[in-house]
């Protein structure tokens, strides 16, 4: 990623702590009622939900998780949550139709809704009464949706992104050539900022990014990213901070007093950032780990 000379200014030459964190802090195996394999894991603000490998949507109850639906999905998306509002859970199946997720009793009914999609994300929402929560999608021509809680319908944003993160009230994407756009509430478009990235992640307090394996910090106050030090293969934000993984599966933590990446023990293979559920991820052999500090 090309950096302004601004941005230069802010590239640390600290580099990612190799030692461990305190034995307390560590990834715990949480157990799947039944025993079912995972595939996917999303973390809220106050629920955690997981696909096993044949598609059932899971959600952790106590100390273990739950099947909550016997409906095959492909992917599953949580979040928004907070001290007046519970989580919303959104779904898509392997056709791309979309899912809405609301309790029934003590289980939980999968409704679905308008529209074909290839990918979804969920996040708080603080703009206005019809969007309670920020609930985008792209469809498989990399077109964007957002939905409307007033109309009960997504409604189609201008431009075309191939990737998509939503966080803290905010909307940022990807295109397909990798350059970078954030979505202005204030005009209803998106922004093109300096860079190009492969992947973001948008937290409560602030957004990150890879260009391949370097770790890059957005900075408001010069509108642009400055490189942080150290390599990884996945990024991801939330209200319970920023992780990564390398290409190894070793886990990081961005440590916000040196502002570098911390290692944790353990390896993982999915990784999920919660703004309040936690940290949770799936290891190689399709087991369930939520970060513990006790």
């Amino acid at each position: 990623m090309k950096l302004s000379p601004y941005s230069l200014l802010f590239v640390l030459v600290l580099g990612i702590a190799c030692a461990p964190s305190a034995p307390a802090q560590t990834f715990k195996h949480v157990k799947v009622k039944g025993g079912a394999a995972l595939e996917d894991i999303a973390a809220g603000a106050s629920s955690v939900w997981a696909l096993s490998n044949t598609g059932n949507p899971y959600v952790l109850k106590g100390k273990q998780f739950a099947l909550a639906n016997t409906i095959t999905l492909r992917s599953i998306a949580v979040g928004g949550g907070n001290l007046s509002q519970a989580d919303e859970v959104w779904a898509l199946d392997s056709a791309g139709k979309v899912y809405r997720a609301s309790k029934s009793g003590t289980s939980y009914a999968f409704s679905q809704v308008p529209g074909i999609l290839d990918s979804i994300a969920v996040g708080p929402g603080y703009h206005d009464n019809c969007h309670p929560y920020e609930v985008w999608g792209l469809d498989a021509a990399t077109q964007i949706f957002r939905y409307n809680y007033c109309t009960k319908a997504f409604d189609q944003a201008p431009g075309f992104l191939s990737s998509l993160a939503v966080g803290g009230g905010d909307m940022w994407g990807i295109n397909s050539n990798g350059k970078i756009f954030r979505f202005d509430f204030a005009t209803g478009g998106f922004v093109q900022l300096p860079g190009i990235l492969t992947q973001v992640a948008v937290g409560p307090n602030g957004s990150w990014g890879l260009f391949n394996t370097q770790i890059y910090e957005f900075y408001d106050n010069i509108q642009d990213f400055g490189q942080l030090s150290g390599i990884l293969s996945e990024i991801r934000a939330g209200g319970n901070g920023v992780w990564g993984l390398n290409a190894s599966g070793s886990i990081f933590r961005l440590d916000s007093s040196s502002m570098t990446f911390v290692q944790v023990p353990g390896t993982l293979a999915r990784l999920s950032v919660g703004s309040g559920a936690g940290v949770w991820g799936i290891n190689g052999g399709k087991e369930a780990y939520g970060f513990s500090t006790p």
